[in-house]
């Protein structure tokens, strides 16, 4: 099996990801969701997803309707948690599709109840300190524990679990550290709460990467894993250090010439030879994922194990790079972009753009095909076009 064409493509470790998903398993003995949102970070969640329900996940979470369909499309059958927000007319359609919604205000249940022809599954999501959606337990508890006890008035929602999000469970800072303490203790109030007045939930989560690389304890019986998945780390201050990258960026030279002093390179005349200077244009650039922005980083590809700098600007289709002193690049050969670790990691990539890897990562856009590699061998591939 090969690509169609090398331009640029995404290949990824399917035994990093087993390694890791048996890592999480094995250390917490609890189920867990495998989060596989925004095309699971990047990865290709129609493929991963298969993976995963062949080890067994408990579920799935993704953040929208459009993207828990394109799952079942894909024939997946493990439960699927749509962890936002879901139009209320599409009732029917989550009913149908055996989708579980997260409910996180009155005003939304209230419509979702009334548009629902056959009970919703429904995870009620509390705002313990996040700011985001979610009964806000933080600002007024007594209002929301009154709004939460009311939803057991909707009768075409059955209320199977709970959940809430940690803010800030990626950082050790004091002032962080206190915050994530008080979601914790809320999140574990509201839980007992909602037993005494009669909620019998099966599903009860708040760990996500960051909180299960910390082991932090509430009263869960399961967890959410998301970026830990996928070999990277929460931030820097919080780790799992066992765990194994499993994507890289690669893309091939295309061609090599060496240009002379005062000669420039690229858009806007950014970079200007010095002395004579040896470039190779390779086939990737903003329009693939790769920030525009790391061109003035200083940020190196690797080819043939060693690193060569961006020059100019990194172009819609295309990059520079100075291998001046190198006498082994030929037309055709590899280059990795961004690397799990190293020089051209995402982590390094994101220090450099001023974001997270996350959004390095979930950047990779649909043109790049994921390729599927386990034990050296390619198992598949995901054209996006």
């Amino acid at each position: 099996m090969e690509l169609k064409e090398k331009h640029c493509w995404a290949e990824i470790d399917i035994d990093a990801i087993k390694y890791n998903y048996n890592l999480i398993k094995e250390t917490f003995g609890r189920p867990f969701y495998t989060v596989v949102k925004a095309d699971a970070y990047g990865h290709g969640a129609k493929y991963l997803s298969k993976i995963y329900s062949e080890l067994d996940t408990f579920g799935l979470c993704v953040s929208q309707f459009g993207e828990a369909m394109e799952l079942r499309n894909a024939g997946i059958t493990k439960p699927i948690l749509i962890l936002g927000y879901t139009d209320p007319r599409r009732a029917y359609d989550l009913f149908k599709n055996n989708l579980t919604q997260t409910v996180f205000s009155t005003e939304y249940a209230s419509q979702l109840n009334n548009n629902a022809l056959y009970p919703v599954d429904c995870h009620i999501k509390l705002d313990t300190g996040m700011g985001r959606l979610g009964f806000d337990v933080w600002a007024d508890k007594e209002r929301a524990h009154n709004e939460i006890r009311n939803l057991l008035n909707f009768r075409n929602l059955r209320f199977t679990g709970m959940f809430s999000h940690f803010s800030v469970a990626d950082s050790t800072g004091e002032k962080e550290l206190i915050h994530t303490q008080k979601q914790l203790e809320l999140f574990n109030e509201t839980a007992r709460m909602m037993d005494s007045w009669g909620f019998n939930l099966k599903v009860i989560h708040g760990q996500n990467s960051a909180g299960i690389a910390r082991k932090l304890n509430g009263c869960y019986n399961t967890m959410r894993a998301g970026v830990i998945l996928y070999g990277q780390q929460p931030s820097d201050e919080v780790i799992m250090p066992q765990i194994k990258p499993a994507m890289k960026l690669k893309t091939i030279v295309t061609h090599i010439k060496t240009i002379h002093a005062g000669q420039s390179v690229g858009y806007g005349m950014r970079f200007t030879a010095e002395a004579d200077t040896k470039v190779a244009t390779i086939a990737s650039g903003y329009a693939d994922g790769i920030p525009r922005l790391l061109a003035r980083t200083g940020h190196t590809v690797q080819i043939n194990g060693k690193y060569y700098p961006i020059i100019g600007s990194v172009c819609m289709d295309q990059m520079m790079i100075d291998i001046t002193g190198s006498d082994d690049i030929k037309m055709g050969d590899e280059v990795i972009v961004i690397d799990g670790r190293g020089e051209n990691s995402y982590d390094r990539v994101a220090e450099k753009t001023f974001t997270v890897n996350y959004e390095v990562m979930c950047s990779v856009t649909r043109r790049v095909p994921r390729v599927y590699m386990e034990n050296g061998t390619i198992k598949h591939i995901e054209y996006g076009m």
